[in-house]
């Protein structure tokens, strides 16, 4: 999976100085503010994911995703397959 670049994108976070590609790369995301179904106002930070081939195969074969944080802490995480901009002007 490759991070990508996506309509509505407002930040980069980069990568750390010293790291390779293969180590890490750029972020493209969205930061902003997001309501939930009851009107909660929340901070959000969204990227993209651009599946290969490869990806989709061993997905439709194990039908599993991992997710990988760096740190000690795990922060509160979704994953979609949706764009979660639906009904926006990033859409």
């Amino acid at each position: 999976m490759l991070p990508t670049s996506f309509k509505g994108s407002n930040f980069v976070f980069t990568k750390p100085q010293g790291w390779t590609d293969e180590q890490c790369m750029d972020l493209p995301v969205f930061k902003g503010n997001a309501k939930d179904e009851d009107g909660f106002e929340m901070p959000v930070i969204i990227s993209c994911w651009k599946l290969s081939k490869e990806d989709l195969e061993e997905i439709q074969k194990t039908g599993c995703v991992y997710l990988s944080i760096t740190g000690t802490g795990m922060p509160p995480v979704s994953l979609f397959t949706e764009s979660p901009f639906v009904g926006t002007d990033a859409e």
